[in-house]
């Protein structure tokens, strides 16, 4: 009797594991980028094995309101059909929260990397000149202290410093003050959804407030904190892979 309950046990759990592959393999996983928007920062994470899902980047508008209600509006357009999973990092974590909610029958899973419901910084820092400050190109070690830490490669540098670039520096300054005004009464819930946090745990540019802020604001959601810096997914691409994998594994219909 053991032994049939035993094989039963062992049947069941290569049943969900056969289910959540399935679930997985069906959906899209959605990338949305950081303050840079292009998508360009994501293209050695397009090349990691997502567990059969098919994996793309979508680039945010480069002109145009840059307020979270305006991209939401101006992407939901764009997502692919089908049921997805939606991983978004740092600037655009807000975006995939309503974008989530505006898809919420069909979105299997919502990863936040790096993420905030509220502005992380001062909100006074809105009245310095930024489009002039982020109109120069910042130094090697400014990027190492704040996004990249030390190890970082020289190619992602290089790709930083030309993805900013890409993108009128008018565009990047509305969209630090769009952070800079946020407030957590903005973010949906999403009570239901299944939401995994990832966590830098050498953020420079989310302090450990405004991280705590993000948890209490998805209380059932799964904290998963990995030892890198604010670019976590390329910084770490190996380790967000195998906890996002590992999370949705652990949700049947996820």
């Amino acid at each position: 009797m053991a032994l049939a309950d035993n094989l039963a046990c062992k049947n069941q759990r290569a049943d969900h594991v056969t289910q959540s592959t399935m679930h997985r393999t069906h959906a899209t996983l959605v990338m949305l980028p950081g303050l840079d928007g292009t998508g360009r920062l994501f293209e050695s994470a397009l090349a990691l094995d997502w567990g059969g899902m098919r994996a793309l980047a979508l680039a945010l508008p480069s002109h145009g309101p840059q307020d979270y209600q305006s991209l939401a509006d101006a992407i939901a357009p764009t997502l692919p059909p089908g049921d997805l999973v939606l991983l978004a990092e740092s600037f655009s974590t807000p975006l995939a929260m309503l974008l989530a909610a505006k898809e919420f029958t069909r979105i299997r899973a919502l990863v936040l990397i790096s993420g905030f419901c509220a502005s992380p910084q001062p909100s006074g820092l809105g009245w310095l000149p930024l489009q002039p400050i982020l109109s120069l190109t910042p130094p090697a070690f400014l990027l190492k202290q704040f996004l990249t830490g030390e190890e970082a490669s020289q190619e992602l540098l290089t790709s930083l410093t030309e993805a900013t670039g890409l993108m009128p520096s008018a565009t990047l300054a509305e969209r630090v003050r769009v952070v800079l005004a946020l407030r957590e009464e903005n973010c949906p819930e999403l009570t239901g959804l299944p939401v995994l946090l990832l966590q830098a745990g050498q953020d420079r540019v989310i302090p450990w407030d405004a991280q705590s802020q993000l948890e209490r604001h998805f209380p059932e959601a799964t904290n998963h904190w990995i030892d890198g810096p604010h670019l976590l997914l390329q910084t770490c691409g190996e380790e967000c892979r195998a906890a996002l994998l590992e999370f949705l594994a652990s949700k049947p219909c996820a």
